[in-house]
């Protein structure tokens, strides 16, 4: 009884030692098809991501200004309070995109605004003669 204990656990011994060779190949394994898998799905996401950001910027310009101030500020001041009470960095960052976007909007209407009173400017000074 007991040499059969024995020749037991010599056999689990021996698959005891090739057990971490197992392992890393089913992680291996693992692994290719996971990566597999993102990869195919890589071009729908990518779709589906861009459309989302394309709806985004839609419903932005569609915003007023001081809409878009207020949203540029809550989301500044939200970044602001959990940058100071220890929130994580990644959670800042997350709470500093909108605020990103609305400012970046804001500015794109005032680059605009500027450009078209600029272009206006030239033209009544072009219609004007000189003496």
């Amino acid at each position: 009884m007991e040499r059969e204990n024995h020749q037991n656990g010599d056999s689990q011994e021996a698959e005891d030692q090739q057990s971490p060779f197992a392992m890393m190949a089913g992680a291996q394994e693992r692994i290719r098809t996971s990566v597999g898998k993102a990869a195919d799905a890589m071009p729908e996401a990518m779709a589906s991501a861009q459309s989302a950001a394309r709806d985004t910027q839609r419903r932005l310009d569609q915003m007023s200004d001081d809409n878009l101030l207020a949203g540029a500020s809550f989301s500044l001041g939200l970044a602001i309070g959990l940058f100071v009470s220890g929130s994580s960095r990644l959670l800042v960052a997350l709470t500093l995109v909108p605020a990103a976007a609305m400012l970046s909007t804001l500015m794109t209407r005032e680059r605009e605004a500027a450009a078209s009173a600029e272009a206006g400017s030239r033209r009544r000074s072009a219609k004007t003669p000189t003496a």
